[in-house]
């Protein structure tokens, strides 16, 4: 059996990893991010491409995943090649799925041969995970199970809080999604929302309170990107030191990357 919708699986590394731009207390520190909609790991021609790859390329200390296709043939084997990166892992189905002959979600488990979802990949060790239901205004449309992770993280003596998203396409739930979300996270202390929000940043922005956007630039479609729906939000904590939006990985949507200084 596979992952059902709505558990999290959380695979701690056996290695720390961990980053530290900072080895002296109460001074700012530094973390890298990455956000990536892989699309099952395979191009608008369906065809698949190398994802453990493309992640061992972003090299980053926290790695925010949408859309990732585990097949049941294939169980646990992304989990084990990044646990040897050095990860922690936590992944969470939201749909039953298939990629033949195209990619696509389902309701029916019995049409599945696999499971589509979320992961959040962190170098930091985690204190907490939490699994945050999203709901819904319509359901007509779609058939993802929406949550979100959020995990507490600890950096040179701080915890922060990191929540990976992956939003309806349907705007009024994605924008329902984003307020129900932003309503969970902790309000003492610093937090980065991560994911593909289908939404563009003003719209989201607004939705997620107390957060701005670190990087501004269209991510999708890869070939001729027009709109930004993938984004990394930073609470009053944090700071920007560097953003830009990635490379093409081979997925429909272009990553983001974030240096972020945490102000302890």
């Amino acid at each position: 059996m596979g992952l059902s919708v709505g558990q999290a699986r959380f695979v701690r590394s056996t290695l720390l990893g961990v980053t530290r731009r900072s080895g002296q207390q109460n001074l700012p520190v530094e973390v890298t991010v990455t956000t990536c909609n892989a699309r099952w790991g395979h191009d608008i021609d369906d065809n698949p491409f190398d994802l453990d790859r493309v992640i061992e390329r972003f090299d980053s200390d926290i790695i925010c995943l949408q859309e990732l296709w585990e097949p049941e043939s294939l169980k646990g084997a992304r989990q084990a090649y990044a646990e040897a990166l050095g990860y922690h892992v936590v992944e969470l189905a939201q749909a039953p799925s298939y990629v033949d002959p195209s990619p696509e979600i389902t309701a029916d488990p019995l049409e599945a041969d696999g499971t589509w979802g979320i992961a959040l990949l962190t170098r930091l060790p985690i204190k907490q995970v939490r699994i945050v239901d999203l709901g819904r205004l319509f359901e007509r449309w779609d058939v993802a199970h929406r949550r979100a992770i959020v995990a507490d993280v600890e950096i040179a003596e701080t915890t922060i809080s990191v929540a990976v998203v992956h939003c309806s396409f349907v705007l009024p739930n994605a924008v329902a999604q984003l307020r129900r979300l932003s309503g969970a996270l902790p309000r003492d202390r610093a937090s980065i929302v991560a994911g593909d929000c289908n939404l563009w940043g003003p719209a989201a922005s607004v939705a997620l309170s107390r957060h701005r956007r670190s990087v501004t630039g269209r991510t999708w479609p890869t070939h001729r990107p027009h709109s930004q729906l993938d984004h990394i939000f930073i609470s009053p904590e944090i700071d920007l030191v560097e953003g830009r939006i990635g490379d093409p990985t081979g997925s429909d949507h272009l990553p983001v990357h974030a240096t972020l200084r945490i102000n302890q």
